[in-house]
């Protein structure tokens, strides 16, 4: 700060030794154009303040805290402290919620008791054909009381509560009685996500169906989802999202393509800027992404019911990227036409639900698909469209 005093020794300094009054004049001018610089940001900040901007800008932080924790109370019952909520527990689930959506934007959504589940058998049923267009129908399983982002291949997104879709009767679903999120124009449902959570995470990860890969911090994804756009996470004409997974500052991002082939890196290496991480065939595409957490085990499911059981050590993290990927199964399994249709991290206590091609989902313990190696066992007529774990606590 220049004081009297202190302009009062300058002037002395420069009368004693004149050589010193150059260095003098430069520090001031130096200071004077910081202080000069100080004095626009403020006026700049003054004006905003006058207009409305920033207290717009602070009303929509607030508005987004609020909507945060009030997610979170919903999903720990409005009585946990959530301060001891840590990102790698889940919330206690009472009911779980099965939904099965397409890509022209209807959804289905079947409410499951966890106590009830018996392993191996049908916990819903189509009427007719599970898939209304050429391409299978997604899964995802979720509590009850979860909050949901509608993400379409346009990068355009839509939130609102698992409660909104309609619960139908198990043993007779129909696409004719599904909820409809009506898409815009051309566009197509991407991939549904549950987001109550998000505030508890670092990062969240969004991968594309041809490998590419993005790391978005959680606060500025906020930001985009207040907004209705989280970006498409693609860079080719022909590629889509795949995904979006919330995780913690470290961990291991698992992704796995249809045709078997792996990638896996550590969260703190991956790209804020959209990277090819996994090189594909262009006959081939990401079937499924996820974190490995706490998990000991991942578990990848192929067409004809095979259960294809991995620890995690068995995973070879990538150091970079347009890596080729590790094989899960051989390469003349790969052209005999075996294709993975859903993977996830595992213990032998969880469970996961299986759309088959008869129309059927059936659930099964993770424990007896470690034993048997197979969900259709003798059954060859029928075929895996899709798998999903649910998120029960033990």
């Amino acid at each position: 700060m220049i004081t009297p005093d202190k302009i009062e020794e300058w002037l002395r300094e420069v009368e004693e030794r004149p050589s010193s009054a150059v260095l003098i004049i430069q520090y001031i001018a130096n200071r004077l154009k910081e202080l000069s610089g100080r004095n626009e940001a403020l006026l700049d900040e003054n004006i905003e303040l006058r207009i409305g901007r920033k207290v717009e800008e602070y009303e929509s932080r607030i508005a987004t805290l609020e909507y945060q924790v009030e997610l979170l109370k919903r999903q720990f019952g409005g009585a946990a402290r959530l301060e001891e909520a840590a990102p790698t527990q889940a919330p206690q689930v009472e009911t779980l919620s099965l939904l099965v959506y397409n890509a022209q934007g209807q959804a289905l959504r079947v409410e499951l008791n966890p106590s009830e589940l018996v392993s191996g058998t049908a916990a819903a049923r189509f009427q007719a054909g599970a898939a209304p267009g050429e391409a299978p129908p997604s899964l995802l399983a979720t509590g009850s009381q979860e909050e949901l982002l509608f993400i379409f291949d346009s990068g355009r997104a839509v939130t609102l509560p698992v409660s909104a879709i309609p619960a139908l009767k198990p043993d007779a679903l129909d696409w004719q009685n599904a909820f409809f999120q009506e898409p815009h124009g051309s566009e197509e449902l991407a991939v549904v996500v549950p987001i109550a959570r998000m505030s508890l995470f670092e990062n969240a990860i969004q991968t594309s169906r041809r490998g590419f890969v993005k790391k978005i911090r959680e606060s500025f994804l906020e930001g985009y989802i207040s907004k209705g756009f989280v970006g498409t996470g693609v860079k080719l004409p022909a590629d889509k999202t795949c995904s979006l997974i919330f995780s913690a500052k470290s961990g291991l991002l698992v992704m796995v393509s249809q045709e078997g082939y792996l990638f896996c890196m550590d969260v703190e290496k991956l790209p804020v800027t959209i990277e090819e991480a996994l090189r594909l065939n262009s006959t081939d595409h990401i079937s499924a992404a996820f974190m490995t957490g706490q998990k000991p085990s991942i578990l990848a499911v192929t067409q004809n019911g095979r259960v294809i059981h991995r620890e995690v050590n068995w995973l070879e993290p990538s150091s970079a990227f347009r890596a080729r990927g590790q094989p899960l199964f051989s390469r003349e399994r790969c052209v005999s036409g075996v294709r993975v249709t859903g993977a996830a991290a595992v213990d032998e206590n969880d469970w996961g639900v299986a759309l088959r091609s008869d129309g059927s989902l059936t659930v099964h313990k993770m424990a007896d698909l470690f034993a048997s190696g197979s969900l259709l066992g003798d059954q060859d007529k029928v075929t895996i469209s899709g798998f999903v774990t649910l998120p029960i606590n033990p």
